[in-house]
């Protein structure tokens, strides 16, 4: 009798691990079991009354690196080509980021003249923060807070202003709470092999090969910043329910699994059956839709002037949604893994709790859960 995979949670992770399990050259029987009724995890698009598409979930995803080409490998493979909704190099939504610091927007620098003159809410240029980062030495301890990272190597403003907007926007956590190790590996990795983060990036600091697809060349031809898919990103995850089905995987939705224990000879029983919103819950108040649809319309008018009611609003809250990958988050994942190989457990972790939060990191974790499970890279 052939190998029997299961597959754990039917979100984005889950469906790229049972993919490249069912396309391995003599793949394992695959079994996915979900505890809801749908697939795709925090992925979810609806379309409005008035045919518009809602993201509940991500709303795009960036194609930069190998983790995003090899999405983009995934997408041609599902036959989404023609459905992707790529944002061009060329776009405004592409050439002009802001942050919102003392009651206003503020746009960020851009080109080198830019970086050469003050840009508030910056107090100097930030060729300044630029050239102290070229000359501070490298970090002794092995890991920090993003913050302390950031303010060490680029000085204060940057840190409490750029990188702290940049962890509530990608994580939805507190620049002082959060790894620069697990949050921002290539950060990280950047200082410690060339001892400062600009010259890393510049010479290519962990750059590994990527993938080849006609789509592939399109996005690094146009500049792609990020992508979308004409029917929600949700498309995604359906496209994957499909392809796993007619290979064969066996889907189980509505049973969640409760827990796990190793039987004998390694057979295993399945039981089936931001930081912000933190502080409101602290607070006692009441989480209620109204709430957050008032906060939504509040930043909206305070933030970009638009103050007429909405045509439409949905209102969807996703509690403990993005994990939060705090100081010494990669002391516990590696202790997770030499737990298991010490036991000689027939059990490979997958998903945003440990490697990344972003769907290029989901899909990638899936990926590598395959190969770890069939021993070989799967056909791809």
């Amino acid at each position: 009798m052939g190998r029997t995979v299961v597959v754990l949670g039917g979100g984005i992770s889950g469906l790229a691990a049972s993919y490249h399990l069912s396309r391995a050259p003599c793949p394992p029987k695959v079994v996915l079991v979900e505890s809801s009724e749908r697939l795709g995890g925090w992925i979810r698009s609806v379309r409005g009354p008035n045919g518009a598409i809602f993201e509940l979930g991500p709303r795009g995803i960036r194609p930069a690196g190998a983790l995003g080409a090899r999405t983009l490998l995934l997408v041609s493979e599902l036959g989404l080509d023609s459905e992707v909704l790529p944002v061009r190099g060329d776009h405004p939504a592409a050439q002009n980021r802001f942050l919102y610091v003392g009651g206003a927007l503020h746009a960020l620098p851009t080109g080198l003249r830019g970086l050469l003159r003050p840009s508030p809410p910056f107090s100097k240029p930030l060729f300044w923060a630029g050239l102290r980062e070229l000359t501070k030495p490298r970090g002794k301890e092995p890991d920090e807070t993003v913050h302390s990272f950031a303010q060490r190597r680029l000085g204060p403003e940057v840190a409490s202003l750029a990188m702290d907007s940049l962890c509530r926007g990608v994580f939805a956590g507190n620049s002082r709470e959060l790894s620069i190790r697990s949050c921002f590996p290539s950060l990280f990795q950047a200082e410690q092999t060339h001892r400062s983060i600009l010259l890393g990036l510049l010479l290519g600091a962990g750059r590994t090969p990527q993938p080849d697809s006609a789509l592939i060349r399109q996005a690094l031809a146009e500049r792609w910043s990020q992508w979308s898919l004409r029917g929600g990103l949700e498309m995604l995850p359906q496209a994957l329910e499909t392809h796993l089905t007619s290979r064969g995987v066996s889907v189980l939705r509505g049973q969640p699994v409760c827990g796990l224990s190793l039987q004998a000879e390694g057979r295993w029983k399945v039981m089936l059956g931001g930081s912000w919103l933190q502080t409101l819950e602290a607070s006692g108040c009441v989480l209620s839709q109204e709430l957050f649809q008032q906060r939504a319309q509040e930043a909206a008018a305070t933030q970009l002037g638009l103050k007429e009611m909405p045509s439409h609003c949905l209102v969807h809250l996703h509690k403990n949604c993005i994990p939060q990958y705090t100081l010494g988050h990669w002391q516990k994942l590696e202790s997770a893994r030499q737990f298991l190989t010490a036991h000689r457990l027939p059990l490979t972790l997958a998903g945003a709790s440990y490697e990344g939060v972003a769907v290029n990191d989901c899909i990638e974790s899936g990926r590598q859960a395959a190969v770890s499970v069939l021993g070989t890279e799967p056909n791809s």
